[in-house]
C-alpha cells in the first residue's frame, strides 16, 4: 500500500520559507521522519491515517525500532553552520548524508573538506573567526548531487533548495557558525570537542559527486538512490520511499510536486508525469 505523507515544518534562522508573523522562517521541511518527537503523519489510499512509527512496529517497514532513513528538503536564505556528523570510527552513531540539489540560484556553493588543516589549527581558526578560509568552496548548480561520508567538515550556502538523504541519525555537531547570534541575541551553541573528535582529520576529502547511477545507487551503505523521470508507470519496492521533485503522480487522484510518498511492505504502483527521487533503505539500514 502507498501512503502520502504529510510533512513537518521546521524553522531555522537561516532558512528562506515564509512562516507566521514574529516567528524564524522555515529551513527545513521533514517529509519522512521518526525520532523521540514523533513521526511523520501517513494518508492511505482508502482514507485511513497512520504513521511511520506505526508502520514500523507492526513490521510493515523496515527497521528494528525506527525506520533507517530521514528524508528532508532544505531552503536556504543563508548560509548554514560548518558542521559534521559522527560515525567515521565507528561506535553507536552513524549518520551519512546526500545532498540532491532541486534549485540553486546564480553563485550558489557548498563547502566540503579542509585545505591542509589539523585539529590544533581548525580549533585556533575557531577562536579567530577564520575557520571558513579552511574549508574548500563547491559551486553548485540545479541537478548536482553530492555524498557526505561520516566526519567529513561541511556547510552549505544560501540560495539553494536540496533534498536532503540521510541516515536516521539526527546528530550534528556544529563547529562553526560565523559569528551569527540567534533571534535572542545569544551566540549559538557549537561542539568543538565532540565534532572535532569525529572529523576524520587523516582525510582532506570532500563531499563526493554522485556522476552516475551507480554511484547514487552505491556510495551509501544506509541507503540506495534511484532517478525517475517521465510519463510512465512506477513500482516502488516495499519499504521504500518516493519523493516527487517536479510534475505530478497519480495516486487515486493527482499528488503534485513536490510530495512524498512511502510503501509499506506489500509495495505499491502509480503513475508518474514528472521527475523524482525513489530512495530505499541500504544493507546496513
Amino acid at each position: 500500500m502507498l501512503y502520502l505523507a504529510r510533512p513537518r515544518y521546521e524553522n531555522r534562522i537561516w532558512g528562506s520559507l515564509p512562516s507566521g508573523e514574529g516567528t524564524l522562517p522555515v529551513g527545513e521541511i521533514w517529509w519522512v521522519y521518526q525520532d523521540d518527537s514523533g513521526s511523520t503523519s501517513l494518508k492511505g489510499p482508502d482514507g485511513r491515517c497512520s504513521t511511520v512509527a506505526d508502520l514500523v512496529s507492526r513490521g510493515r517497514l523496515p527497521g528494528d525500532t525506527r525506520y533507517p532513513v530521514l528524508l528532508k528538503t532544505l531552503h536556504t536564505a543563508d548560509r548554514l553552520s560548518v558542521q559534521v556528523h559522527p560515525g567515521a570510527f565507528g561506535g553507536p552513531l552513524f549518520k551519512e548524508e546526500t545532498w540532491i540539489v532541486l534549485d540553486a540560484e546564480d553563485g550558489a556553493w557548498m563547502m566540503g573538506g579542509l585545505i591542509a588543516s589539523d585539529r590544533e589549527s581548525f580549533v585556533r581558526a575557531v577562536d579567530d573567526g577564520t575557520a571558513g578560509d579552511l574549508l574548500m568552496k563547491i559551486p553548485l548548480w540545479t541537478g548536482e548531487a553530492y555524498h557526505i561520508p561520516p566526519g567529513t567538515v561541511h556547510a552549505l550556502g544560501p540560495g539553494l533548495t536540496v533534498l536532503e538523504v540521510q541516515s536516521n541519525c539526527n546528530v550534528t555537531y556544529r563547529l562553526y557558525d560565523w559569528g551569527r547570534l540567534d533571534n535572542t541575541g545569544a551566540s549559538r551553541e557549537l561542539h568543538i570537542e565532540e565534532g572535532t573528535d569525529a572529523v576524520d582529520w587523516s582525510s582532506p576529502a570532500g563531499p563526493i559527486p554522485l556522476c552516475s547511477e551507480e554511484d547514487f545507487r552505491q556510495l551509501a551503505a544506509s541507503y540506495s538512490i534511484l532517478q525517475v523521470q517521465g510519463d510512465r508507470p512506477l513500482a516502488l519496492p516495499g519499504g521504500s520511499v518516493f519523493f516527487l521533485s517536479s510534475g505530478e503522480a497519480s495516486v487515486e487522484g493527482d499528488v503534485e510536486a513536490p510530495a512524498c510518498l512511502l510503501a509499506d511492505s506489500d509495495g505499491g504502483e502509480f503513475d508518474l508525469r514528472g521527475r523524482g527521487y525513489v530512495i530505499e533503505p541500504g544493507r546496513d539500514g
